[in-house]
């Protein structure tokens, strides 16, 4: 067994629960591929729905193929706008397609059979034809060990910590069923008590990789600032060209407006759906991209909340020997 758990009491369960998620666990892969053990942060804990123990053996020998690609982040980085970004560009730009299926239909959300109180089955993932497009949420320590082997195709989006937490708030918070405040979530964050945490080692285990063959490594905030150059850069990465006009035709597809208002990437009826079918609430104002902004946190969080963040992220940097000022090129930690 590869993997040591620490399940996390009741109490604290209690007190980390956000939407419905109230089993939690703690674990840690003691065997990474040794060929990202180096590049790794030092072995630590991750934060993870319970029922991951019942299948996380099944999850690092899944087998992985060439041809796969993924899309990888922490929760609330932008990664449905660079998942659409990604289908688009391998599927040859065909905007009717992609706005008649939802997007999740066009990818493998990797993450989601491991929520099952049974050991996840992925036979049917096994089956699906090549080229299989995965969205994850997992730490580089808990992705299939085929990955590191095989190299499939990595993009990986990260996002600054301030905009973050907010957008985490409002993706929990959502639902009428939760009742945690900003400082709540804030104060999970920070005590790498959220799904998928710790936050830090999450984005600087790929920034160690993103020299590698088979990772790209992406920010939000480029993505605002230029997004024709990452598609451009995404597109080479992928092994698709397309020319000026049909990069400039994918920025506004891609642009706040059209995805907001597109059913196949903002969810909004077919979330409220689904939470009529399992007799759960939702509020009404709900929304998946809910506001696209860099540096929204200001409009929302105090400026001690705003401190708290930034010399939580400089010490957590330092500690693992991170030049600050190196990555703040890509993530505006500041």
């Amino acid at each position: 067994m590869s993997f040591v758990c620490e399940k996390v009491g009741s109490e604290e369960s209690a007190k980390y629960a956000m939407a419905g998620v109230n089993d939690f666990i703690r674990i840690r892969n003691s065997q990474p591929n040794d060929l990202i053990s180096e590049k790794l942060s030092p072995p630590g804990y991750h934060f993870m729905h319970a029922n991951l123990q019942n299948s996380a053996e099944e999850v690092k020998k899944f087998k992985v193929r060439k041809d796969d690609v993924w899309v990888v982040s922490f929760p609330k980085c932008g990664t449905t706008w660079t998942q659409e970004m990604v289908w688009q560009i391998c599927n040859n730009l065909d905007y009717e397609k992609g706005n008649t299926i939802p997007l999740h239909h066009r990818y493998t959300y990797f993450d989601i059979g491991t929520y099952a109180p049974e050991r996840a089955n992925f036979d049917s993932i096994d089956a699906m034809p090549s080229p299989r497009l995965f969205k994850s949420h997992f730490p580089a320590p808990l992705l299939p060990y085929d990955i590191w082997t095989v190299k499939s195709k990595i993009i990986y989006v990260a996002r600054n910590i301030k905009d973050v937490v907010v957008s985490f708030y409002h993706h929990f918070t959502g639902h009428k069923e939760s009742q945690r405040t900003m400082l709540d979530i804030l104060d999970n964050f920070l005590a790498d008590c959220v799904l998928f945490s710790p936050y830090d080692s999450h984005i600087i285990d790929f920034w160690n990789m993103r020299n590698d063959e088979n990772i790209l490594f992406l920010a939000y905030e480029e993505m605002k600032k230029d997004l024709k150059d990452v598609i451009k850069r995404t597109a080479d990465f992928l092994g698709k060209s397309y020319n000026d006009e049909e990069i400039s035709a994918l920025v506004e597809h891609l642009s706040f407006d059209k995805m907001s208002k597109n059913e196949a990437t903002n969810r909004i009826n077919e979330i409220k759906g689904y939470h009529k079918i399992m007799k759960t609430e939702m509020a009404e104002n709900f929304k998946f991209i809910r506001k696209g902004k860099v540096g929204s946190y200001r409009e929302e969080m105090t400026q001690e909340m705003a401190e708290r963040c930034d010399t939580w992220i400089r010490e957590r940097l330092e500690k693992n020997k991170i030049d600050p000022e190196v990555l703040d090129i890509f993530i505006p930690f500041k």
